[in-house]
Parts: C-alpha cells; structure tokens; sequence
C-alpha cells in the first residue's frame, strides 16, 4: 500500500488502486462463508491512517431497523494475495470502527438517523500483506491501464474535494458476487458520466446519465470513494435509487469532523494508559 506520485494516473488506474474491497463476517475468524462484500478506501489525515466504509456494509440489519440493534458484525480488506493451492487469499482484519447516530433537538422525535459511514484508525504496522491490484485491466485497444499485482494507493488530505457541477464523477467496485465451487466470482463495474445536482440533507445528490434499473448492478459499492476526472475524492457512495438516477454520497464535510474528534479521543485513550 503506497501513496501516489507525481507521475500521471488515468482514472481507470486512479479508481482501481483507491478502492479496497471489504468482505463481511459473522465470526472474527473469518473461517465461514461472508454474509456480505462491500467496499472502502484508506484516508492519509493529519498524520493519522484511516480505513472509511459505509456503516451499512457492517450493520445492515441496524440499518434495516433504523436502530442499533448492538451486533456488530467482523471486516476483512482483500490483500489479493492469494494461495492458489490451498483455494484462499489473504484478509486483513479492520476493527475498532467509530460509527455514529444524529438526532435534531428540536423536534419531537428528536428526527434519529444513523450516520451511514463507518471509521476505523488503522495502524499500518499491523498489515502483515501487501494490497494489491487483483487483475489487469486494459483499454480498447489492448493497452494495459492497470497492471495485476500492482500495489494499491491511500489517498491524502491533497486528493480530498469539494464537489462541483463542472467536474463528472467516477466510481469502481464488485458487483453480483457468485461461488462456483470454492472460487468467488464478481463483476467489475465502472460507473461514469455521473454528475453533482446539489446538496440533499447531509448527502449530496449525484445524477447518472441514465436510469438506473436494477439497484443489484450496485450492490457492492457501498463504501467505495467517488472520485472526479482528476483523482480526486469528494465523499463516501451510500446508496441508489431504483428507478431514478438519483445516487446518494456523504461528503467530506459530514466526515472530517468526526475524523478530528476520533484522533482527540484515541489520544485520550492513550494518555490514560500512561
């Protein structure tokens, strides 16, 4: 896992080595099947390495509910590192996830929402792999925009943005997971052309070019950054609407508050060790 160069990155390679692929547990041994795949990235910030996701790919039934229901369930990032003769790959375990709930004061029904984005304070030491690119990828022609086993990126606080109706918006990720015998297959999906419209809540709202019909062509995403035509991120992917063009993305500016209060209070933690 590096940070990027200064060389230049097309898009495709920039989506392909920023976006990690999480795999959901009921165990923390990770020795049964996954009960859900999705997607997140690393995040260099003031000095501190964080792994961010959507808090549904980790409490989809709290999310189902609306309330926590205490379950937390277990993540393992992809290293794509793979030992082909036992049938397995490397997992890097992610734990200690911040997640959140907000509430407004001032109405009766204190207006509760989960916040759908999960964190985690991440020392890299503990990897014991490398991330990797998992397959090649080429353009049209047969030129080779991202290389297979290549190491995967972090992105830093230079690559975060504000989003603008000007720029068009990228996403990449896995989508509709099958097991044939002991090998899981998944499509790998480019979504492009996708446009900032405004700010909905404490999400923005993003329009694809066309409807989008069928919500299992994302599924899997969730998590995933959403990046611009320069590399650059602007918030967390939550969700679709089915039958619309509508997608929906937690924005930086949601985010980077909550990730100061949890370098403050992983300091404090540490300074009652002491």
């Amino acid at each position: 896992m590096t940070t990027q160069t200064e060389r230049q990155y097309s898009i495709t390679e920039v989506l392909v080595k920023t976006t990690y692929q999480i795999s959901v547990h009921k165990e923390p041994s990770f020795d049964r099947m996954p009960i859900g795949f999705g997607a997140g990235f690393f995040l260099n910030y003031k000095k501190h390495l964080f792994f961010i996701t959507a808090d549904h790919n980790i409490h989809f039934d709290d999310h189902a509910l609306n309330e926590r229901t205490g379950v937390d369930n277990h993540v393992g990032i992809l290293n794509n590192v793979s030992d082909k003769a036992n049938f397995s790959t490397v997992m890097s375990p992610v734990g200690g996830f911040y997640f959140m709930e907000s509430f407004d004061i001032s109405k009766e029904d204190l207006d509760f929402q989960l916040f759908d984005v999960a964190i985690s304070l991440v020392d890299r030491t503990k990897f014991e792999a490398p991330f990797l690119t998992d397959e090649e990828f080429l353009d049209a022609d047969g030129v080779q925009l991202v290389a297979a086993k290549a190491h995967k990126f972090e992105l830093s606080e230079e690559h975060i943005a504000q989003p603008s109706t000007e720029d068009c918006y990228f996403i990449y990720g896995k989508i509709k997971p099958q097991l044939k015998g002991l090998i899981l297959h998944r499509e790998n999906t480019f979504k492009e052309n996708i446009s900032y419209v405004a700010s909905a809540g404490s999400y923005l709202l993003l329009n694809t070019a066309e409807e989008i019909t069928d919500s299992k062509d994302w599924e899997g995403l969730s998590g995933s950054p959403v990046l611009n035509q320069n590399g650059q991120c602007i918030g967390v992917l939550c969700s679709v609407n089915e039958g619309s063009k509508a997608v929906f993305v937690k924005p930086f500016s949601k985010i980077m508050p909550l990730l100061d209060l949890i370098i403050v209070q992983e300091q404090l933690e540490r300074d009652k060790k002491l």
